[in-house]
């Protein structure tokens, strides 16, 4: 544990805490980096893991199906404790079944697994960005927002790497390392904009956030296990799923319940505190694979 703790957590977390210190001392635009990074860092860096990868379409559909079966129990199990409660705060919906996939869970695949892990947890990533912006939309806005999904260039990329990938199409270097390049920036600057992000957070509602937290977390977790032993996963599928599964709340979950009014305070504790506990979850996980 102390070696996965060094070698993945401290890197990782010690970037996050930098951009907190920044947030804290200096306000800046961050929405122009959030804009830098899904629309033209995080596509490259998909495209450069995926193509180069020894995924295959056997790993890629299986991980697809088995991702979209997690977030959809996880989705149904929050509906029914909500509805068990006689809770109304339907934006809990977001923190409860969507994890931070992408800004935690690129790096933290990368350093534990290296590009491998990567390749197959862009393809976890792919399923929770679709079923957010739609599914997760539709549940706190009551709006079909399908093409949501498609305005994102991460589908695309996913595809066109796979594609390249699957078929052995040869990319020149002089055309590969330049995309690569701006690939590598996603990463650190993800974490610094996450971090950043946790400066505008006050915790509210801690009880009801921390019960939330504790499911986010442990229920991703129970649930990918489930699915995994069901489907008889193994190996780096089997270690990307469970991992994936348990990642801390979706800074984008956040961002989606202050855009559609729908307790917005709420889910930000929730995102501070899963994030918080990630510190200690995601080693344990990792010394659990």
């Amino acid at each position: 544990m102390y070696q996965t703790l060094v070698q993945t957590v401290i890197p990782v977390f010690s970037i996050i805490v930098l951009g907190y210190g920044i947030g804290k001392v200096r306000k800046i635009e961050v929405q122009t980096f959030v804009d830098l990074i899904v629309y033209v860092a995080a596509p490259c860096l998909i495209f450069a893991s995926v193509s180069r990868s020894d995924i295959n379409l056997t790993d890629f559909t299986t991980l697809a199906g088995a991702a979209l079966a997690v977030i959809l129990i996880m989705m149904t199990v929050s509906f029914l404790i909500l509805r068990l409660l006689g809770s109304k705060k339907t934006g809990l919906y977001l923190p409860l079944v969507f994890g931070n996939t992408s800004y935690l869970g690129y790096p933290v695949a990368l350093f534990a697994f290296g590009m491998d892990g990567l390749s197959r947890a862009v393809v976890y990533d792919m399923m929770n960005s679709l079923v957010i912006f739609s599914l997760g939309i539709y549940v706190i806005n009551h709006r079909n927002e399908l093409l949501e999904a498609f305005k994102l260039p991460l589908l695309y990329a996913v595809l066109i790497g796979l594609t390249v990938n699957l078929l052995h199409l040869p990319v020149p270097d002089v055309l590969f390392r330049p995309v690569e390049m701006i690939g590598m920036i996603t990463i650190p600057l993800a974490l610094l904009v996450l971090g950043y992000k946790l400066t505008e957070i006050r915790i509210s509602a801690a009880k009801l956030a921390v019960s939330a937290s504790l499911f986010r977390i442990c229920g991703g977790f129970a649930v990918a296990l489930a699915v995994s032993t069901l489907l008889s996963l193994d190996g780096m599928v089997r270690n990307i799923l469970l991992l994936q599964a348990a990642m801390p709340s979706a800074v984008m979950g956040m961002i989606l319940a202050a855009k559609y009014d729908r307790d917005a305070s709420l889910v930000a504790s929730v995102v501070l505190i899963t994030t918080v506990m990630s510190v200690v979850s995601i080693p344990l996980i990792l010394t659990i694979l």
